[in-house]
């Protein structure tokens, strides 16, 4: 009788004592040659042990590693060994199981024949011997729970997939390689692995999978903060981390075993499911099976296949003893988007799911249109129910900044490249928040400020200094004007977003085009994105709609709007995607008499504006009034008023009327300018696409035909009036959309 307090010191003197370096890998107490051993320093209930080391078994065999004949439970104290033998077990060695091996196997009854040895007499140590030193194996069924471990096993002698499963003569059905661990595959088709077959092929393990991969530099700087939470944690509770978008794994690779074995992860992707499993199913973790990752404690159980790790998870979130940390980079997919980020489906079934229904009982507006969010509002709703509960969450910040659908206490958090997690020619570079949030109310919280991260030679530098972001409650549609006139026509022509008339290709039409002589343009600012889909600035009403009339009387007012909404495109990538567009100063820059002057010549100078002069089909003429083309348009007029009244034009405003006078001069001396109707007066954009055209030269050195502008100087000019009309963005205006809440 041995008096071991400590079970893997016994271990060690166990081995020592039968000559025995077993493998310890895969959260085992060890496998070698034909054994797979189970040590407890006490061991009152048989049953429960052997279950143990049926899961164990289990996973080997979900492996595609040869299963030990043998399953030899060890009471280290009493030296005495159960000997089971696992073609006895092998139905229950051939499920599937979740959770850590070692929990709920309470239960666990069997009928099979075991052998006893005492071990403790030299006559049972030998006995045990005959037991060590065999190499017997178990064969077993293939099935699509352990093809995918197959497969790797094969492929290390063979790298044809077709040879492993393709026909007759493939490696399942006639094993070969395999023959010393798998019966043949009996079945007349390979249609049970059909939705996983891109899993089999050879080296693919797993970022391969199209799956949203979140690189290791930025999840090492996640566990930082999952580490905190954990230690967060009050003494003497118990926690488990969700991750109901687990892809292929990324968050969870190098966490310790001893945090993994408070995992669980989920996916609806059958490829991912089974990456999933091979990494992660031996390291005590719950892997839910490939249901709708979203219905776990939302769909009621009528609405839901239960099972084990179902249970599992709505015990855990219901136990008061039990912190919940959902750890996630949820899927992006929108309403108007064919295609959900992280799988490539064009399913997009969430869009008609019992939680976005839920959802919109809640929520309201755009961001019911985002599958992350979806989410990110359904984890705090029904998994995060204690103070000691949290979610830490890569997504970008608008569901923060201005869609309000988390309002908690912030307790740490980072940026990182958007850029990064994509195939970078088709991803923009753009900034990605990851942050950890507490499950504690906190509506006062107006600003965040994250320091953001570049990944250089896999490792985090910091980008710049730190950026603060901040929440915008109203929308610049606030301000637009909705007055209607009794004059006004709904016969109007529509306008497409490069301001030519709408070609009426079968599009759909989302309004009417109003026609009144005081209708001098038509301007989109909604949304409180600041990218190119949410501004126009053009003649006449855009077919889509989202935008309002500007009017003769009033338009002055009305073009900060439109200089909020063209807010530059930042060439840094942790000032994309920060800010947004925001009526929260509620109009407090109409007194600043200065500032609308501003807006008034960088409105008439962008090529953002795409007003154009053009004869429409209903034979009126629209009239480009937002330009400097001569005295007569509208905002040549209010500006010389500007001037009347006491407003000079600094320096770099009056070099800037130089280079449109430049320009105005080249562009008059071409028959493009010359054609047009005398009446007509051109802005910017409406020189730069129809004046300042490309003409075919020759062709190129891969026989190509070669454009070239059919005007050197003109194109001169006009590169040289953008490049100043954005440098007077930036110094001149930009300080002033954020001093009056224009952009946040």
């Amino acid at each position: 009788m041995r008096n071991y307090t400590i079970e893997i010191d016994g271990q060690r003197e166990f081995y020592s004592r039968i000559g025995v370096d077993p493998d310890l890998s895969h959260n085992t107490d060890g496998v070698d040659k034909g054994n797979l051993y189970e040590h407890k320093l006490n061991i009152d209930n048989i049953n429960k042990v052997l279950f143990q080391a049926v899961k164990y078994a289990s996973r080997i065999r979900e492996r595609g590693e040869k299963l030990p004949a043998n399953l030899i439970l060890n009471d280290l104290n009493k030296e005495v060994c159960y000997i089971f033998q696992a073609q006895d077990l092998l139905s229950e060695i051939e499920k599937i199981y979740f959770g850590a091996a070692s929990k709920g196997n309470d239960t666990f009854v069997t009928t099979a024949i075991y052998t006893t040895i005492d071990y403790s007499k030299s006559q049972g140590l030998a006995e045990l011997l005959n037991y060590v030193n065999s190499e017997n194996f178990v064969k077993y069924h293939i099935d699509r729970n352990n093809i995918l471990g197959l497969s790797r096993q094969f492929y290390k002698h063979n790298q044809s997939k077709d040879a492993f499963i393709k026909g007759e003569s493939a490696e399942i059905r006639n094993p070969n390689i395999l023959a010393d661990r798998v019966y043949p595959y009996t079945k007349s088709d390979n249609l049970e692995f059909g939705n996983i077959m891109d899993c089999l092929n050879p080296q693919l393990l797993q970022r391969e999978q199209g799956a949203y991969y979140t690189p290791i530099p930025y999840v090492r700087k996640m566990h930082e903060m999952l580490f905190k939470a954990i230690n967060e944690i009050p003494n003497g509770m118990d926690y488990v981390i969700i991750d109901r978008c687990a892809g292929v794994g990324n968050l969870q690779e190098n966490l310790p075993d001893e945090i993994l074995e408070h995992c669980i992860m989920s996916t609806i992707e059958p490829n991912e499911y089974m990456i999933l499993r091979y990494k992660f199913g031996d390291k005590g973790v719950v892997v839910v099976p490939e249901t709708d990752a979203l219905a776990y404690d939302i769909i009621p159980a009528s609405h839901n296949e239960q099972g084990v790790a179902d249970d599992y998870i709505r015990e855990k979130v219901n136990d008061k003893n039990c912190a919940v940390i959902l750890m996630e980079n949820p899927p992006f997919s929108d309403a108007g988007s064919g295609a959900v980020q992280n799988t490539g489906k064009k399913d997009n079934l969430w869009k008609k799911s019992f939680v976005i229904q839920e959802m919109k009982k809640e929520i309201k507006g755009v961001a019911t249109n985002e599958l992350a969010n979806l989410f990110i509002w359904s984890g705090f709703k029904k998994y995060l129910t204690k103070p000691q509960d949290s979610y830490i969450l890569y997504s970008p910040t608008k569901y923060w900044r201005n869609q309000q659908l988390v309002n908690k206490q912030f307790a740490d958090g980072f940026l990182c490249n958007r850029k990064e997690f994509h195939d970078k020619k088709e991803m923009q570079a753009s900034a990605m928040g990851c942050i950890w949030w507490r499950n504690i109310d906190d509506n006062r919280a107006e600003q965040l400020t994250l320091t953001p991260y570049d990944i250089v030679s896999s490792e985090l530098k910091i980008a710049a200094k730190d950026v603060v972001l901040r929440k915008a409650h109203k929308m610049l549609s606030a301000a637009y004007d909705l007055r209607k006139f009794d004059d006004d026509k709904d016969n109007g022509v529509l306008f497409e977003s490069n301001g030519c008339e709408f070609a009426n290709d079968g599009r759909q039409i989302r309004t009417r085009g109003i026609y009144n002589t005081n209708i001098i343009g038509y301007l989109v600012a909604d949304s409180f994105l600041i990218d190119r889909k949410h501004i126009e600035l053009i003649r006449g009403v855009l077919y889509r709609g989202n935008g309002f009339y500007l009017r003769a009387d009033n338009f002055i007012e009305k073009l900060p709007l439109f200089v909020a909404a063209a807010f530059p495109y930042s060439d840094y990538w942790y000032t994309t995607d920060t800010y947004s567009k925001s009526y929260d100063g509620r109009g407090k820059h109409l007194q600043d008499r200065e500032f609308l002057k501003r807006c008034l010549i960088y409105t008439a100078l962008t090529p953002k504006n795409k007003c154009r002069s053009l004869q429409g089909s209903d034979n009126r003429f629209y009239k480009n009034e937002l330009c400097f083309d001569k005295d007569d348009t509208l905002a040549s007029i209010e500006l010389q008023k500007f001037i009347n009244n006491g407003f000079i034009l600094n320096d770099y405003e009056e070099t800037l009327l130089k280079y449109w006078k430049d320009v105005l001069f080249e562009a008059r001396k071409t028959q493009e300018y010359k054609n047009m109707p005398s009446a007509w007066r051109l802005g910017f954009w409406q020189i730069k696409e129809e004046i300042n055209i490309k003409i075919e030269q020759g062709l190129n050195r891969k026989g190509e035909p070669n454009f070239v502008y059919k005007y050197p100087t003109l194109n001169t000019e006009v590169l040289k009036l953008e490049k100043a009309i954005k440098r007077y963005y930036n110094d001149f205006l930009t300080k002033l959309v954020f001093k009056y809440e224009l952009v946040k």
